[in-house]
Order: structure tokens, then sequence, then C-alpha cells
């Protein structure tokens, strides 16, 4: 038999699947601005494709750290 807190409503548990998708929505943002960069920086942008870069960067720090903690839950 399996313990649960009644105090914890099931809703309010974040399961490994919730943080997979989301690492995964995370990264699809990112390859988005990778993408964004890339074209900006053919069309002689660098300003705004060092923009786009960060912010793809920050999308994938996102994902990393979502997916280590989705590897680290614990279930009840």
């Amino acid at each position: 038999m399996t313990y649960t807190d009644p105090s914890v409503l099931p809703a309010s548990v974040i399961s490994p699947q919730f943080l997979h998708r989301e690492a995964a929505v995370q990264l699809e943002k990112a390859v988005k601005h990778h993408r964004q960069a890339a074209l900006l920086h053919e069309s002689g942008d660098s300003r705004q494709a060092e923009t786009h870069g960060s912010i793809a960067y920050n999308h994938t720090a996102q994902a990393l750290e979502v997916s280590g903690r989705a590897l680290n839950v614990l279930l009840w």
C-alpha cells in the first residue's frame, strides 16, 4: 500500500512527466531563437542575432534545470 499525505492535493504534485514536458517546451523555444539568430547573422544584424542567441541560451539553461529536477522527483 502506498502512503499519501492527505494534506497534499494530487493537483499540486509535480510529476516527472510534467517536468519533462516543460523541459521540451523550453528547448522548443530555444530552437526558435537559435534559428532566428542564424537568420539575423546571415542578414548582417549581429546585434539582434546576439539578443536571440542570448534568449536561446537562457531557454536552454532553464530546460536543463527542469530536466534535472525531473530526474530527482520523488514519487510517494
